[in-house]
């Protein structure tokens, strides 16, 4: 009976730290996607008490192949708990676009918001170059006011 049991424990143990390795090569093929002209880009959203929100944004290219880095932003206020709406943010479609020629990319985004609640800004950038087809990267960030 002690041999049965000392094999079950092992065999829990060894599909317990199976199942744990099983998740690395997933996070290694995350980690392991590449661009062809982008490095790096985010976003960080912030609201103040008055209801102004503020979105920094930030891109980065590579250098010598990075020609031109493109940001459309739009902003959404969750309804109900579940659903998104957009938010009329004063531009065509409350679409918010900019672009920069080169490798570098520093914006801040602000608008005053009507209402309180949680909203989401969802920012798609676009990184084109000579390093091949355009990188389209979408950060989102989340502020509640």
């Amino acid at each position: 009976m002690k041999a049965t049991f000392k094999k079950s424990l092992l065999l829990a143990l060894a599909l317990i730290l199976l199942a744990g390795c099983a998740g690395a090569p997933l996070r290694m093929a995350r980690a392991a996607v590449t661009y062809n002209n982008a490095v790096s880009c985010s976003i960080s959203s912030s609201i103040n008490s008055n209801g102004k929100l503020s979105v920094l944004l930030v891109g980065n290219g590579i250098k010598g192949k990075t020609t031109r880095i493109g940001a459309e932003l739009y902003v959404e206020k969750r309804i109900l708990g579940i659903f998104w709406t957009r938010v009329n943010i004063g531009y065509t479609d409350n679409v918010w676009i900019d672009s920069v020629t080169g490798a570098s990319f520093l914006n801040t985004f602000t608008t005053n918001l009507s209402s309180t609640g949680t909203y989401r800004v969802t920012v798609t950038f676009t990184f084109s170059g000579t390093g091949g087809p355009d990188d389209v990267i979408v950060k989102t960030s989340t502020a509640t006011y």
